[in-house]
């Protein structure tokens, strides 16, 4: 039992490990992952590499191809463009149900989410352009807060795949806009929108939200940078 139990405990760990360098952007978008490098770095099996990688190009974070091996996924316009309409449009379906039918409960819930987002360092001072692990995981938690009374399991899972897989394109927009943006507004229109029952208000600044962040992304194509290796060599 132990000696299954511990390759599956050093995938986990491998797996957190290479989404957290992904996802702050240390592995740069078509970026090649070299299994026996990261065999060696990490000092692991390359099976257990696999295992991880494997796990990340489920979750569409990593690009598996018979030919070139694994790579970071790369940005794309087109992908972001699909990606936030079928969000916009799963996600009001969550958030107008959820809205309507919240129970005090859930407006406590709501509360301590957002209260937690709030209260959460979002960037540090040597690393103004990365996100923080904890930051990201209070506004995930926050997002599907407010989906969370919407009754079908089915389209929660849905919600929460789709922000997985926009979680790339959150940092980059992160990156490329250097902070300019007040993010903890746009979450407190949405929280003040939510707790009021006024689910229409809360769908639209839902979908202004995630638009925003395509919208910096797509700038960011326009002006040359999305192809650069880091937004500052652009």
């Amino acid at each position: 039992m132990t000696s299954v139990a511990a390759p599956r405990s050093l995938t986990e760990r491998l797996y957190r490990a290479l989404r957290a360098e992904i996802l702050s952007g240390r592995f740069t978008p078509g970026q090649r992952l070299r299994p026996s490098e990261l065999a060696q770095g990490h000092g692991v099996s390359l099976n257990v590499v696999r295992e991880a990688l494997n796990r990340l190009s489920g979750e569409g974070l990593v690009e598996a191809s018979p030919q070139l091996g694994f790579a970071v996924v790369q940005l794309s316009v087109e992908d972001l463009d699909d990606l936030t309409a079928l969000r916009s449009l799963v996600e009001s379906s969550a958030i107008r149900t959820s809205v309507g039918q919240g129970s005090l409960g859930w407006e406590t819930e709501l509360v301590a989410a957002h209260h937690r987002l709030a209260g959460t360092v979002m960037t540090r001072p040597d690393s103004p352009d990365e996100l923080t692990t904890e930051w990201m995981q209070a506004h995930n938690d926050f997002h599907a807060a407010t989906m969370s009374a919407c009754g079908n399991r089915r389209l929660i899972a849905l919600t929460a795949a789709l922000g997985e897989s926009s979680a790339i394109y959150r940092h980059w927009s992160q990156a490329y806009d250097h902070g300019r943006r007040d993010i903890a507004a746009e979450h407190r229109a949405i929280f003040e929108a939510a707790l009021a029952h006024d689910a229409e208000l809360a769908c639209r600044r839902q979908s202004e939200h995630i638009q925003r962040t395509a919208g910096i992304i797509v700038a960011a194509r326009r002006a040359r940078e999305l192809t650069s290796a880091t937004p500052e060599s652009a």
